[in-house]
C-alpha cells in the first residue's frame, strides 16, 4: 500500500512538477538588492536541486532499475553530496571565484540531462513565467519612484533599485534565457491557457530585454529564434527556398551592421565594442604573462590580470577594474589557462554532439508554420542565445542563478528525442 502511494505521488509530481515553481520565485527574489532575500533566493535554488537530483535516485531504487544504477547512481551521489556541502558557500556567495560557480553549471547540466521532453515542457513553462512577474515588479517601482512608463525607465530602475544581479549585463543574460524559454513553451505548448502565459511572458520578457538597453539581449532573442527556425527549414528544401534564405540571412546581417556603425547609438557601439575586444584580447595574453600560465593561467584573482589590462577602462571609465575578459572563452584561458580552455571546449563538444544527434532524428521536411516547430529547433535555439551570450560576455561570471540557469538551458541538447507513444507511456525523472 505505501508502494502504491508512493508511485501515485510520483506520478502526480511527474504531471504538475509544483518545485519547479521554485525556478521563478528564486529569480525574481534575487532581483532585489536586498542581502537576505538574496540569501533565500539562492536556498530555494539548492532545494530544487536537491529534489531533482534526490528524486531520480530514489525512483531508481524503488523501481529496481539496474540500468539507471550504473549509469547515474554513482554521479547523482557525488554531486549531491558536493551540492550539500557547498551549501553554505552558494547560499552567502562566499565562493563567487571560485570552484564552486563551475559545480553549479555541472549539476545545472546534470539535473537538464535527466529530463525528458515532456518534463522539460513543464520546466520550461515555469521558468518562463518568471519574466511576468519581473515585468510587474519593474512596473511597480516605476510607479512607486517616478520614473515615465517607457522602456527607457528599465536600464536607471535596475540601476539604482533592483541590481540584485549586480551588472545589466548578467541580467541582461537571464532575461535572454527567460524570454527563450517563454517562447518556446509558447510553441511547443498546446492548451490555450498555458500558450496565452507564456506568450504573455515571452513579450513582456523581451520587452525588459529591449529596455535594459543591452545590444546583446535585444539581438540574441530574435536571431537566435530565427536561425534554429531557418537550420531547422532548410533541410530537403529545394535551391530556391535554398537562396531565399541565404538572402534573407545576408539582408539581416547587413541591417545589423549599418544599425551597429551608422545608427543613432554609433559612438556607444564602436566605443564599446573596442574596449571589449580589447579586454578579451588582453585577459586571453595572460597565458603568455610566464610562469607556467600557459597551462594553468593566474589563477581564481582578477588582480595579476587588471594590472595586465590596466590600461582598459571599464564600463564606468576607470582603469585598473576590468572585472571580467568579456569574453567567456578569454575568461577561462586568462584565470585557468589552456586546461580552462580544453575544460570549456569539452562542454561545447558535448552540447554539439547532442544537438547533431537531435537534429539526426527529424528527417521529413517540416512546415514553415510555429506548427513545424521541433524539440530540436527549441535546443538548437536555446543554446545559441547561449553562444551569443558568451562571445559577448563572460556569461557565468559572479551570478549563481544564472549558473545554474545556463547548466540547465544547455541541456536541452543532452534530451533523449524520442517517439510520442514511448513520452506518454512512461516518465523518467
Amino acid at each position: 500500500m505505501n508502494l502504491n502511494l508512493i508511485k501515485i505521488f510520483n506520478r502526480w509530481f511527474i504531471k504538475i512538477q509544483p518545485v519547479d515553481v521554485l525556478l521563478p520565485i528564486s529569480i525574481v527574489l534575487h532581483t532585489f538588492q536586498d542581502k537576505p532575500l538574496k540569501t533565500t533566493s539562492l536556498g530555494l535554488l539548492v532545494i530544487w536541486m536537491t529534489w531533482r537530483l534526490l528524486v531520480p535516485l530514489l525512483q531508481g531504487v524503488i523501481n529496481g532499475d539496474r540500468n539507471f544504477e550504473e549509469k547515474f547512481q554513482t554521479p547523482l551521489i557525488l554531486l549531491l553530496g558536493l551540492l550539500l556541502i557547498n551549501t553554505r558557500m552558494i547560499t552567502l556567495r562566499t565562493d563567487l571565484q571560485g570552484a564552486v560557480q563551475f559545480l553549479l553549471i555541472a549539476l545545472g547540466v546534470l539535473v537538464g540531462s535527466l529530463l525528458s521532453q515532456r518534463q522539460w515542457k513543464h520546466t520550461l513553462t515555469w521558468l518562463g513565467i518568471a519574466s511576468l512577474p519581473l515585468s510587474f515588479l519593474f512596473l511597480h517601482e516605476a510607479i512607486a519612484s517616478g520614473f515615465p512608463l517607457v522602456l527607457s525607465s528599465v536600464k536607471p530602475i535596475f540601476n539604482t533599485r533592483l541590481d540584485g544581479y549586480g551588472s545589466l549585463n548578467r541580467f541582461a543574460t537571464l532575461l535572454v534565457m527567460v524570454t527563450m524559454a517563454s517562447w518556446y513553451s509558447f510553441i511547443l505548448n498546446r492548451g490555450l491557457l498555458i500558450k496565452g502565459i507564456t506568450l504573455a511572458g515571452a513579450i513582456s520578457g523581451y520587452l525588459l530585454c529591449v529596455g535594459s538597453g543591452s545590444r546583446m539581449a535585444t539581438w540574441a532573442v530574435p536571431i537566435s529564434a530565427l536561425m534554429a527556425w531557418l537550420v531547422m527549414r532548410l533541410k530537403g528544401r529545394s535551391k530556391k527556398f535554398w537562396a531565399l534564405a541565404i538572402s534573407l540571412i545576408a539582408l539581416l546581417a547587413i541591417a545589423l551592421i549599418l544599425w551597429w556603425y551608422l545608427g543613432p547609438n554609433v559612438r556607444d557601439n564602436v566605443y564599446s565594442d573596442s574596449h571589449r575586444l580589447a579586454a578579451a584580447v588582453c585577459w586571453l595574453s595572460g597565458m603568455l604573462s610566464g610562469n607556467n600560465r600557459f597551462i594553468y593561467g593566474v589563477g581564481w584573482s582578477n588582480e595579476k590580470l587588471n594590472e595586465f589590462c590596466y590600461h582598459i577602462p571599464n564600463h564606468d571609465h576607470t582603469l585598473g577594474h576590468l572585472g571580467h575578459g568579456h569574453n567567456t572563452l578569454a575568461q577561462m584561458g586568462g584565470h585557468h589557462g589552456l586546461l580552462g580552455i580544453i575544460a570549456l571546449m569539452m562542454l561545447v563538444i558535448l552540447i554539439m554532439r547532442g544537438l547533431l544527434r537531435q537534429q539526426s532524428s527529424i528527417r521529413e521536411v517540416l512546415p514553415l508554420g510555429f506548427r513545424g516547430t521541433t524539440w530540436p529547433e527549441m535546443a538548437l535555439g536555446i543554446n545559441f542565445a547561449l553562444a551569443f551570450n558568451a562571445l559577448s560576455t563572460t556569461i557565468h561570471h559572479r551570478s549563481q542563478v544564472n549558473q545554474i540557469l545556463i547548466g540547465l538551458l544547455a541541456a536541452t541538447a543532452l534530451c533523449v528525442i524520442k517517439p510520442a507513444s514511448d513520452e506518454s507511456s512512461q516518465e523518467r525523472f
